[in-house]
């Protein structure tokens, strides 16, 4: 049986950082984040990860190659059990994104 977890957002915003999200608190230890991207400047998307809040954010794996001009995109990442994350793009955002995630475990 599989839980999901909330959808919630995390985002970019040009006021704080034009590659990397906030914090999102998937709200439990999970396997895998179910990511629904807008459409992006093209970049390449990762994740990075931490075991709490406040502390040092680390990638994860391989990131995802999307040329985003054409809409949106959705993919999945494997956690392996992180509850906190941040959403990282490799060029520079020129407006706000708001990126939707949710965590889930099998």
């Amino acid at each position: 049986m599989s839980i999901y977890l909330p959808w919630q957002t995390a985002t970019i915003t040009t006021t704080t950082s034009t590659t990397v999200s906030d914090a999102v608190n998937l709200q439990n230890n999970c396997e895998f984040m179910q990511v629904i991207l807008p459409a992006l400047t093209s970049c390449s998307v990762s994740v990075h990860v931490c075991d709490t809040s406040g502390g040092t954010y680390v990638a994860l794996g391989n990131g995802v190659a999307t040329g985003t001009t054409t809409g949106s995109y959705s993919t999945t990442f494997k956690l392996g059990g992180y509850q906190y994350i941040k959403i990282v793009t490799s060029a520079a955002q020129g407006v706000n994104r708001s990126i939707k995630v949710r965590g889930f475990k099998l």
